[in-house]
């Protein structure tokens, strides 16, 4: 029904040929009952083989040798609205409704043409008459009830309920629709006593305690509710969605630990599925992200998920991220290692993994463990750079270049691009090559300019070559700048000077740098001593 609904929207409004250029209006000779009957029947075949233009074309020839035959104008309304011939169709069961108005198939059908054009007075009025003729059809009085609820003549559509239901007697369904209808006009009282009435009739049924509860609740009678709401743990204490109920009905009154003492319930209760206790934990983690409680409940959460649920991974993942808050690696890597036993394929729980082992400086278990994360996640850039820099710390400088150069190409992001070209021109300068090196820092300074790691680096090695001081000298004094008290940064700032002849102010650059070491510097007392001979200080 709905697809015809779609259908009539679609083509209201279209002009249609109308009936009069398919026929003639008056019909010229004697009416044939032999000849309407052949070509009926012809139409009925055409009709059961599905094929709407022949049993359009015989319903027609059939109208033409009995014009008042209101059977052949029922079927032919029905192959008009197929062959989307809108306006025909409804003209057609008019008509036909017209001739027989004591057929209520004909009536029925009209009244369908009603509803979908939204002409509900009309539908109304005639479904009015049709369940007086016929009152003891029950579909008939739910089709007009629903045209009532439709147009919001409630009263109406209450009364017609009341027919009904001393014909079928209580219905869940009827009762809903009453329900609605009180809450729509906020008759608090009468829903009260409907929902009181099915309990009366089911007194185990925990679900309309539930309704009542609720009802008691947005009404504000908190007494009643969470009086209701423990009849339900009474009735049955196992109830998968009780303790969800009671956290919102908590939750609303503002006690918070009551409220999380039902999330943990729910968490607990093993008739509730895990998706839904899944959704309830999320909710109310973004609820109070900004509780200093959260941490903690995060902790009994997990051990809640990790207690019910030991088979799943959920729970692992969430005190993994308890104990990454907590700075507790030992037991972040732990928990990450038993979800993965459980899903290998879980990304997050690699990911974490390997930040748990940097964290305890286990490299070659991040090298391993990255590198087996890549068969998962070829494309995923975080894998190579973990790769790469465990690589790199072991002295695997060649195996370090590779993961890199192919981590770069998988990111997108300007800040992460630098990352992995500083930590490339970093090692290929260590292997000599630095033309590539440049080339390197020269790329992280177009996504990162302000990188005053890369800005002191790349400084100092043009210094040592001597090479592009002026670059040399605007990399070096950024870095200075941006950390006017790193003594590294200093020193590089100091020998860009020196390569530029510029000794005294080398010097002084040389000297607060030698003054915030914190010990003593080979490196640093040559490139001094050297400055001093250029001055005649040594």
């Amino acid at each position: 029904m709905k697809y015809r609904i779609i259908i009539l929207s679609l083509f209201l409004g279209v002009s249609m040929w109308g009936v009069s250029q398919t026929m003639p209006s008056e019909f010229e000779g004697k009416p044939d009952k032999r000849k309407n009957a052949t070509y009926f029947s012809n139409g009925l075949q055409s009709k059961y083989r599905e094929d709407t233009d022949g049993a359009i074309r015989n319903f027609e020839q059939a109208l033409l040798y009995m014009p008042d035959d209101a059977a052949s104008m029922f079927e032919l309304s029905e192959q008009y609205y197929n062959a989307s011939r809108l306006e025909d169709a409804f003209k057609m069961i008019q008509k036909a409704a017209e001739i027989d108005p004591e057929n209520k198939w004909y009536q029925m059908r009209l009244g369908l043409f009603y509803r979908e054009l939204g002409q509900y007075d009309d539908f109304i009025n005639l479904y009015e008459n049709l369940t007086k003729t016929y009152p003891d059809d029950l579909d008939m009085l739910s089709e007009l009830i629903d045209a009532y609820l439709i147009t919001e003549e409630y009263d109406k559509a209450l009364a017609k309920m009341d027919v009904l239901e001393e014909q079928i007697g209580q219905n869940e369904f009827i009762t809903q629709q009453r329900l609605g209808i009180y809450k729509q006009q906020g008759q608090t009282k009468k829903l009260i006593a409907e929902l009181e009435k099915l309990i009366e009739q089911e007194p185990e049924n925990a679900r309309y305690y539930s309704m009542l509860a609720q009802v008691y609740a947005e009404s504000g009678k908190e007494k009643e509710a969470l009086k209701t709401y423990e009849k339900i743990k009474e009735i049955n204490p196992s109830d998968p969605y009780i303790n969800i109920s009671l956290l919102e009905f908590y939750e609303k009154n503002g006690d918070k630990e009551k409220a999380f003492n039902e999330l943990l319930s729910a968490i607990r209760n093993k008739n509730l599925d895990l998706s839904t206790k899944s959704n309830i934990y999320d909710y109310w983690v973004q609820k109070n992200e900004n509780s200093k409680q959260l941490n903690e409940q995060v902790r009994q959460c997990g051990e809640a998920f990790v207690a019910t649920h030991p088979d799943d991974k959920l729970g692992y993942l969430i005190l993994g991220s308890y104990y990454m808050i907590e700075q507790n690696a030992v037991k972040s890597k732990e928990l990450y290692q038993k979800s993965l036993a459980i899903d290998s394929t879980d990304f997050y729980s690699w990911q974490n993994l390997i930040i748990s082992e940097s964290r305890l400086n286990e490299n070659e278990n991040v090298r391993q463990h990255a590198i087996a994360a890549l068969k998962y996640y070829p494309m995923q850039s975080v894998f190579y750079w973990y790769a790469g820099v465990a690589s790199a710390v072991q002295q695997m400088n060649d195996d370090a270049i590779t993961y890199l150069e192919k981590g770069r190409r998988y990111t997108t992001d300007k800040v992460q691009m630098a990352n992995f070209d500083a930590f490339l021109g970093d090692l290929y300068h260590e292997q000599g090559d630095e033309e590539k090196a440049f080339d390197a820092y020269e790329r992280t300074l177009r996504n990162d300019p302000d990188n005053v790691l890369v800005l002191n680096n790349y400084a100092y090695y043009l210094a040592v070559k001597n090479q592009d001081l002026d670059k040399a000298l605007e990399m070096s004094t950024k870095a200075i700048a941006a950390e006017p008290d790193n003594p590294t940064y200093l020193d590089t700032h100091a020998w860009v000077l020196y390569m530029r002849g510029d000794y005294k102010e080398a010097e002084k650059h040389m000297k607060k740098a030698l003054k915030l070491l914190k010990e003593p510097d080979e490196t640093y007392t040559k490139h001094y001593e050297a400055i001093l001979q250029k001055l005649g200080k040594n």
